[in-house]
């Protein structure tokens, strides 16, 4: 559970990812959720992405994954996994080596940690945790061209021991 570590999804956890993913891009496109995504990639490509990611994190971190496929609203987000310790952590991924982990403003407060996965489905780098008190400040609060947003560099993120909450 190293920050550097890298998790290789198999074809048959390949095929669970691109299955939910499409379920849940259908089922919330149905009920009039739409994706408050970050770059021009299509709404498929971010919701197998942030599966993927989250499914590799789990996978890294020996937790179930959340396999449910009912639409979600941002405002009712508990997070992509809950750690041993009882810690929420919501996974970000990026497709950039040098990407930042962001976090968008209106996330409640039922988050915990924030992780950053890097790659490419379907192999992602486990980059580190940073809490919630940590990235939501004022200061971190930027632009990247598609509105505001916490930043936090990949050199801020810490290990998970270094990073629990409670």
């Amino acid at each position: 559970m190293k920050v550097g570590e890298v998790v290789n999804l198999s074809e048959t956890e390949q095929a669970i990812c691109k299955g939910i993913a499409k379920l849940r891009f259908q089922n919330n496109r149905k009920e009039g959720v739409f994706n408050k995504k970050v770059g021009k990639q299509s709404n498929e490509a971010t919701d197998l992405e942030g599966f993927a990611a989250e499914f590799a994190f789990c996978k890294l971190f020996n937790l179930y994954p959340d396999f449910t496929i009912e639409p979600r609203r941002t405002e009712d987000d508990c997070g992509d996994a809950v750690l041993p310790c009882g810690n929420t952590v919501d996974v970000k991924a990026t497709k950039y080596p040098t990407g930042r982990l962001l976090a968008v403003p209106w996330k409640g407060d039922n988050i915990d940690l924030y992780a950053l996965m890097v790659g490419e489905f379907p192999s992602y780098t486990f980059k580190g945790f940073m809490p919630r008190e940590e990235l939501h400040k004022p200061e971190r609060l930027g632009s990247l061209g598609y509105g505001e947003t916490y930043i936090a560099q990949q050199h801020e993120l810490k290990g998970w021991r270094t990073a629990q909450t409670k």
